[in-house]
């Protein structure tokens, strides 16, 4: 009867070690588990992140091309009329309002690339 004992206390020795080993490496696997799942949602709110200012930039970027279609078409009007201008120019002070047109327009020119630049930053910002 001794070796009967003997065998039964072995295998509940054993049994309980494996149930022990199970519960171990279930343990460890729900850890790794739950840090997995908390990088998931740190990695979705940074995407989330992104995303968000992807799309602030792409608005910004859509308006200042066509806030610069339109200073162009502008420029180009402006252009278009100092050179019709220049046709009927004939004493100096005529040459000199023309230059000071020209001038005007290269300046406003100038600024409208630079608002627009300006308000694409603070867009995309």
């Amino acid at each position: 009867m001794n070796l009967i004992n003997l065998i039964k206390f072995g295998a509940a020795a054993v049994a309980l070690l494996f149930a022990y080993w199970i519960g171990v490496q279930d343990g460890r696997d729900s850890e790794e588990l739950k840090n997995a799942r908390s990088q998931i949602v740190q990695l979705t709110a940074t995407v989330k992140t992104y995303e968000a200012h992807y799309k602030n930039q792409a608005i910004a970027m859509a308006e200042l091309r066509v806030s610069e279609s339109a200073a162009r078409a502008d420029s180009d009007r402006l252009r278009s009329r100092i050179a019709n201008l220049e046709k009927g120019a004939r004493t100096a002070a005529d040459r000199d309002a023309i230059r000071c047109l020209q001038l005007g327009a290269e300046c406003r020119r100038l600024l409208q690339e630079a608002r627009g630049i300006i308000n694409y930053c603070r867009k995309a910002l």
